[in-house]
């Protein structure tokens, strides 16, 4: 285990440092970078190159996933989330439904804090298996094709609701808000980010500015890279904690469904 954790803070290291081979050759490939490689084509072939075989190959998780949470109540498969995109204009986001019907999403927002506190696997808004979901982050799989459909890109800010901003504008400084909605604005969110890839979890709208500033000034097909493999660390430590999850509550649904 040792090994292991000394094997991935090298690699870490070697990612962050510009003067290696690896970070050479992807400056030649692309040496765009800040607000012009976020609105480059270069990074939407990126993405699609990336995204398109996991898409296709998580595919039937995807239906599993919907299914279930359809048997577990009758209520729809998918759910759409309203956030803020490009230029301000609002972006759907898909996800697999894991509340309950009739989750009154304005009323918690005002619990927002306390959602952060006891984490998104513990929301007392959760199905069963909308809990499982979103412990591992599965809901979100539908939101790979709406990057494959360039709807959002896969590293960027991520995407944020009309609540978590304005719970923001209440606890920063009126200069500090308005310099990080500018940069958000300028992109498209991101379904992974560097804030949650560093701060190993997803949503951290307190600390998120300075490294969504840094992430405007500075992206580039490197960082990219380098949110993806640190995102890819943090899924491989959440499913080392329980890989048999998954086989236990799909079980007990599909023995409780029958009775």
């Amino acid at each position: 285990m040792v090994e292991r954790r000394n094997f991935r803070t090298k690699v870490d290291r070697y990612l962050r440092r510009k003067n290696t081979i690896l970070a050479k050759g992807l400056h030649v490939i692309c040496p765009l970078e800040g607000q012009e490689y976020r609105e480059s084509y270069k990074k939407r072939v990126a993405e699609v190159i990336m995204v398109l075989p996991i898409a296709v190959a998580t595919l039937p998780i995807l239906g599993i996933l919907a299914f279930a949470a359809k048997l577990e109540d009758g209520g729809r498969a998918f759910y759409v989330q309203k956030r803020i995109g490009k230029d301000g204009t609002p972006v759907p986001l898909v996800k697999i439904r894991c509340m309950r019907e009739g989750a009154d999403e304005e009323q918690w927002s005002i619990s927002h804090e306390r959602n952060q506190i006891l984490g998104e696997a513990n929301d007392p808004r959760n199905t069963r298996v909308g809990r499982f979901m979103r412990k591992y982050e599965l809901e979100e799989l539908p939101q790979l094709w709406q990057v494959i459909l360039g709807t959002i890109a896969l590293v960027d800010i991520r995407a944020v609701a009309k609540y978590a901003t304005d719970l923001m504008q209440k606890k920063m400084s009126t200069k500090a808000y308005n310099n990080w909605m500018n940069i958000y604005k300028q992109g498209r969110p991101g379904l992974f980010s560097l804030n949650s890839a560093v701060n190993n979890r997803r949503k951290d709208d307190m600390r998120r500015s300075p490294l969504d500033h840094l992430f405007a000034h500075r992206d580039s097909l490197g960082l990219d890279l380098f949110v993806l493999y640190r995102t890819a660390l943090r899924m491989e430590g959440k499913l080392d904690q329980k890989i048999s999850s998954f086989i236990e509550t799909t079980t007990s649904f599909l023995f409780d469904s029958q009775e």
